[in-house]
């Protein structure tokens, strides 16, 4: 085969999927009562990605599963049956036998400990062998020498997961700042705070400094190596409508002034909010929150496929989810 014909086709392929939140139940609504939730349905529809998936012409080399792989409603039948909705959730992705990188969300943690996940299919450097050690959730991975992707954990800051160990620094962390921002009985309750600083939710969380660090320490390489970047995280990073500040990374302020000191950073990729958002920064970085599958209404669909090509990634949606072509900083 030619050269140019090599390049006729993607140097790479993935699938995005974002907030399946399966459970075996009856569907309901979220906690506004305002928008319906088809909790038994989102299984099918991520078999139907897989199969898609599957049938590609050009083949997929991974997965990226942006958090709420299960719903917090597993949780009322015990711990037995949140792990059962984790089994059953996951299968249809493992019957790709290809790697499924996955970020922690909120729904997993009102189903399980952080220190479950550590030792669970969802802690992708188990498998992967990627650093840091597994006893953090966040990592990074190269799959494509032109393109690093780097996997935050969004509520390693939070006051969810850490029932079984309080004493965790950043736990007490957590505890410390959350009544100076948000003094309301219930933590998940925002009356009272304007704008983005509704972001200050028992259901959202934060990084670390030591998180920040490390993120900081992997774009300098990549950086200096040339490689685009796509920062995942379950938690967006950045959001223009105030209307939707109510999803955001506790200190996205402090994490986005470390990721503009880079140029390679080309996208960050996002779920958490379901209706779906997009934004491109100042500083050129594709923001997408994808939309959630657990919304979507049976009869449509809700994943997408990227494929990079040469000088841009196309990320191609199906269903309700849009589609983007971001450039690249540093063509193949």
């Amino acid at each position: 085969m030619s050269s140019n014909a090599a390049q006729e086709g993607p140097v790479v392929t993935f699938g995005i999927i974002a907030d399946v939140q399966y459970a075996d139940c009856e569907d309901g609504t979220d906690f506004s009562k305002s928008r319906q939730r088809f909790y038994r349905n989102s299984l099918n529809l991520v078999k139907n990605a897989v199969n898609d998936w599957k049938s590609n012409s050009d083949p997929v080399a991974f997965i990226l599963q942006l958090g709420d792989l299960i719903d917090g409603k597993n949780k009322l039948g015990g711990e037995l049956a949140s792990r059962k909705a984790l089994k059953t959730a996951l299968n249809p992705l493992n019957s790709l036998r290809i790697p499924v990188y996955h970020v922690i969300g909120n729904h997993e943690l009102y189903n399980l400990n952080r220190s479950f996940y550590l030792t669970s299919p969802l802690n992708s450097s188990l498998s992967l062998s990627i650093q840091p050690p597994t006893n953090r959730l966040y990592y990074t991975f190269l799959p494509h020498p032109k393109l690093r992707v780097v996997a935050l954990d969004s509520y390693e800051v939070s006051l969810l997961g850490y029932g079984d160990n309080q004493e965790d620094v950043n736990y007490l962390a957590a505890c410390a700042m959350f009544p100076e921002k948000n003094p309301n009985t219930e933590a998940n309750d925002t009356s009272g705070l304007q704008g983005l600083e509704r972001r200050w939710a028992a259901f959202n969380g934060g990084i670390s400094s030591a998180q920040m660090t490390w993120l900081s320490q992997v774009l300098e390489k990549a950086q200096e190596k040339e490689e685009n970047v796509i920062i995942i995280s379950h938690i967006g990073l950045q959001n223009e409508i105030k209307d939707y500040g109510i999803c955001l990374l506790w200190n996205y302020d402090e994490v986005m002034s470390v990721v503009h000191r880079y140029r390679c950073v080309v996208g960050v990729f996002a779920g958490h909010e379901h209706i779906g958002y997009d934004c491109v920064d100042d500083h050129g970085v594709q923001h997408i929150t994808f939309p959630g599958v657990i919304e979507t209404r049976p009869g449509s669909n809700c994943y997408a496929t990227a494929r990079m090509w040469r000088d841009k990634l196309v990320v191609s949606g199906v269903g309700i989810v849009p589609s983007f072509t971001i450039p690249l900083r540093y063509p193949v």
